[in-house]
């Protein structure tokens, strides 16, 4: 297993993402999930934070939900032209799943173009994937929990980096993501 126990020892960029969705229903309802992205970028100094706040409509279970969160996350990234950054999930069926060398058959098939998302992006950068534990991961958990009750309709970004001049990279790299049923609700970029 790809088990990371001390995250902030890896070299490199870093992407944090967590999903929150009601526990999967037997009775196939969907539900919509809350996405929680924290990114920390090395490649620009001063470093960037970046947390971003998103929705996946029609959410079908918990791993299509942390599919959608990790196929976010890399599209972020690859934006954001970060060219090394380690994936962190506590999503152990899914970080297993993504270690495996026939991709082709996943747990669920719904969840199918989101890991696609991610292997596409993974070929591109250097990227490595890890699981952690979830109490590392309460920043991107606190995000996902946070909108998946949000109410927002309209993207609210802010950036307090005074290095990131008149246009944050952040919100000229959001241009960029679309992924099918998936909604930036909000982002912010921070030293």
């Amino acid at each position: 297993m790809h088990y990371c126990p001390f995250p902030a020892n890896l070299q490199g960029s870093r992407c944090y993402v967590d999903a929150a969705v009601t526990p999967d229903d037997q009775n196939n309802n969907t539900n919509n999930a809350g996405l929680g992205i924290f990114i920390l970028n090395f490649q620009v100094q001063p470093p960037q934070s970046i947390y971003v706040q998103a929705q996946l409509q029609r959410c079908h279970s918990v791993l299509m939900g942390e599919a959608a969160a990790l196929a976010l996350g890399a599209t972020i990234v690859r934006a954001l032209q970060i060219p090394y950054c380690s994936f962190l999930s506590d999503s152990q069926q899914l970080v297993h799943f993504l270690h495996q060398e026939n991709r082709q058959n996943p747990p669920q098939w719904r969840i199918k173009p989101f890991t696609q998302v991610f292997n596409n992006t993974a070929t591109t950068l250097q990227t490595h994937l890890f699981k952690i534990n979830r109490n590392q991961n309460t920043t991107a958990d606190t995000l996902a929990k946070q909108a998946r009750t949000s109410m927002l309709t309209v993207q609210n970004c802010n950036c307090s980096r005074p290095h990131c001049g008149p246009i944050c990279t952040l919100f000229q790299a959001l241009l960029q993501v679309d992924l099918n049923s998936v909604s930036i609700l909000a982002a912010s970029c921070c030293r």
